[in-house]
């Protein structure tokens, strides 16, 4: 009976096994290091992961170390690259994204790889992380530039820079151009905005500029209407032309000069290209003029003028 009791004893405290070696809790290597030139600066970009190569939390890390340096001569070799690269300060060291901002002074013209690796609070280091190799302009600057109302939106215009510019409104990139100028069809008239611009060589970026204020106003006219014909009716003159397509059209004036009159005066609006003139005298001679004018009373030049003689 003793021999079984000890033998239930035994199997019911049950195999605990060999003890643990200690958790080194050295951080995971950073895989998403992304970096860009930008002005004078490399703007750096990661995630410092939440678990150890053991999957196991990070608790709490001592330093971030970013570096960069240039490439080594003959190739990569991270020894040769470490001894000549030069740490930047990361102001964030906990867990999530992190961002730093890297000097370029000394490097323009030169390919330079950038790398980050974390230690832990007993200063164990993670691997590096994935390289970025890019090669370094000359700083440059974004160039001068005008934003003004359009006739269909807004227009923004440089000059001095024959790369790339990227435009935005109110700080959000709403396209690019090459050719010295972008049209911002999106812009609406009546309201405000905040244009400024950011040039582009390579994957190099200059500063953006300064942004600039515009109010959208519509003082464009339509376009001149075009086609005008005169017809003589029993007693009245018969006018039309082609329909004008400008979006905001309203209305058309018609405008007339007798005999050797110089000065043409309105005789009568309308809102089809069509319209009959009915003060009109037998034997006379007489010379219309059309004008196109817009619901903001924008009004365009007058057409070429027909003449007719009233039979």
């Amino acid at each position: 009976m003793a021999v079984a009791s000890l033998w239930g004893v035994a199997a019911s405290c049950g195999y605990v096994g060999d003890p643990l070696p200690p958790a080194f809790n050295i951080p995971r290597h950073v895989q998403d290091l992304r970096a860009a030139q930008v002005g004078r600066n490399l703007e750096v970009q990661f995630t410092i992961p939440a678990t150890t190569t053991e999957d196991l939390p990070v608790k709490n890390l001592s330093r971030v170390e970013l570096r960069a340096g240039q490439m080594p001569v003959g190739g990569w070799n991270v020894d040769r690259w470490f001894e000549s690269s030069k740490v930047t300060a990361v102001e964030k060291s906990d867990l999530g994204p992190a961002e730093a901002s890297i000097d370029i002074a000394g490097y323009a013209g030169a390919e330079v790889v950038v790398a980050v690796r974390m230690a832990n609070a007993k200063g164990r280091l993670s691997a590096w992380s994935n390289l970025v190799t890019l090669r370094v302009e000359q700083p440059f600057s974004a160039p001068q530039f005008k934003a003004d109302s359009a006739p269909q939106g807004a227009e923004i215009k440089w000059s001095g820079f024959d790369g790339k510019v990227l435009v935005f409104r109110d700080d959000e990139k709403i396209g690019e151009s090459a050719s010295g100028r972008f049209a911002d069809a999106g812009a609406e008239h009546g309201k405000r905005y905040a244009y400024s611009i950011q040039a582009a060589r390579g994957a190099a970026l200059s500063e953006r500029s300064a942004p600039i204020g515009v109010k959208i106003e519509d003082r464009f006219p339509p376009a001149i209407p075009a086609g005008l014909t005169a017809a003589a009716g029993p007693g009245t003159v018969e006018l039309s032309w082609e329909r004008g397509t400008d979006p905001d059209l309203s209305h058309y004036l018609v405008m007339r000069a007798a005999g050797s009159e110089s000065e043409f005066t309105n005789v009568g609006r309308t809102d089809v290209p069509a319209y009959t003139d009915r003060d009109v005298k037998p034997g006379s001679r007489y010379r219309y003029q059309v004008a196109a004018v817009d619901f903001r009373n924008n009004r365009s030049n007058p057409s070429g003028a027909v003449e007719i003689l009233i039979p």
